[in-house]
């Protein structure tokens, strides 16, 4: 079979070693993809930045293309169908790590505040991979959640019960976490979802958590919630107006951080793997390429995590365990410092930021000593955290390779 054309962004890890087994691999930058570009290409790999439309795969002879991406809305499928190109995506590659920020940053936000988190009422709005994840780790914590999810509740009549109506959810949570996808047609379009009727039925005191897409709220509507309503915190990863979000709504937030929910290093490599394993199916060839190895090269110095005092607040305890493996604070300082740039220059400051990203791992690599640790906070800290608890003498399954 002829080597392939294969053109990627240079932001999808370890691409050259996986689809270098299946041809020549050239990098370029996603947002500068151009139809010129694709026009040289049998293979086209994008994340989100690039907008996939009828304009840029004009090519005849493109026989894939594959976001490195949980979300499509980037992606016209309907052009890619017309022209008979198979298309994936890498749906649940990161949501772990989307998880993983969320519960940190609740916890930090938390810890700052004095906060006891599990007093709280967590509305998750959005119930696919992601979302499903995020409800059920704040239960392990202790925080009562309610879901909001009207497809799946359409869909699924035998589980409808297990959602309420966005009405109910605003009018009982005061921790909002937005997990849908970006659409803007049919019953339940998510573009400006949060507008200002919506922002007005919170609850005083609400903390609003966005890591979905930033134009899912609207940004005056946020605003006015957070100024003169309902609003007392906005712990943001993904904001109106990227890649140059407002200053004021950067200084305005409890915790501000550049699109990164998603990059903890396991997602990334798990969605190179899932685009490699599809092309390898769409051309009939064997996957050749595994991530064991990339991933173990770069594990932390340790696994294992210092264990908490059990004298301190629960909240408090458990903050101390999720930074260890992620310290939200760090990027949280390196996305303020965008604020008082220009606004060409915070857009390439915030691109930088992405593509400069240092490796995190996923918590549930972590392990503490289950000893070390109160008994009623095994349940949060093995199912909230996902961390992993080890008794002396026992091998814990975080040493795998990868």
């Amino acid at each position: 079979m002829p080597s392939l054309r294969i053109l990627a962004d240079e932001n999808i890890p370890h691409v050259h070693e996986a689809f270098g087994t299946l041809g020549t691999v050239t990098l370029t930058p996603g947002r500068a993809i151009s139809a010129s570009d694709v026009q040289a290409a049998d293979v086209l790999l994008v994340r989100s930045v690039t907008e996939v439309n009828a304009s840029l795969i004009q090519n005849h002879a493109l026989q894939f293309v594959g976001s490195a991406t949980i979300g499509t809305d980037h992606v016209n499928q309907a052009a890619l169908s017309q022209r008979g190109i198979p298309f994936a995506h890498a749906p649940g590659s990161n949501a772990d790590s989307v998880a993983d920020y969320v519960l940190t940053a609740l916890l930090h936000h938390a810890t700052r505040t004095g906060t006891d988190l599990p007093t709280r009422t967590v509305g998750v709005v959005g119930c696919g991979n992601t979302g499903r994840r995020v409800a059920r780790r704040c239960e392990a914590l202790g925080c009562r959640v309610l879901r909001n999810d009207p497809p799946r509740a359409k869909n699924e009549p035998e589980h409808a019960d297990q959602f309420v109506s966005l009405d109910t959810l605003l009018q009982k949570a005061n921790i909002i976490s937005l997990h849908v996808p970006l659409t803007t047609g049919g019953p339940h379009a998510t573009r400006h979802l949060l507008d200002t009727n919506v922002v007005a039925a919170m609850q005083p005191g609400t903390w609003l958590v966005n890591t979905s897409r930033g134009a899912v709220v609207e940004a005056n509507a946020v605003r006015h919630g957070l100024r003169d309503g309902p609003i007392s915190a906005l712990l943001f990863d993904v904001w109106p107006g990227e890649p140059a979000p407002a200053p004021d709504l950067i200084r305005d937030a409890a915790v501000a951080t550049p699109h990164i929910a998603g990059y903890a290093y396991d997602g990334k490599v798990r969605g190179t793997h899932m685009l490699y394993q599809a092309l390898c199916d769409v051309l009939d060839r064997p996957a050749t390429w595994q991530p064991n190895e990339v991933l173990a090269a770069h594990a932390p110095d340790t696994w294992h995590l210092a264990p908490p005092s059990a004298r301190w607040p629960r909240t408090e305890a458990w903050h101390a365990l999720a930074q260890q493996a992620y310290t939200i604070a760090d990027d949280d300082r390196r996305m303020r410092a965008l604020a008082s740039h220009p606004p060409e220059e915070r857009a390439k400051a915030f691109a930088d930021l992405r593509r400069t990203y240092p490796i995190r791992r996923e918590m549930n690599r972590y392990a503490v000593a289950a000893d070390s640790l109160l008994a009623e906070w095994h349940q949060p800290v093995s199912a909230g955290l996902t961390m992993q608890l080890t008794v002396p003498g026992a091998t814990s399954s975080h040493m795998r390779s990868t």
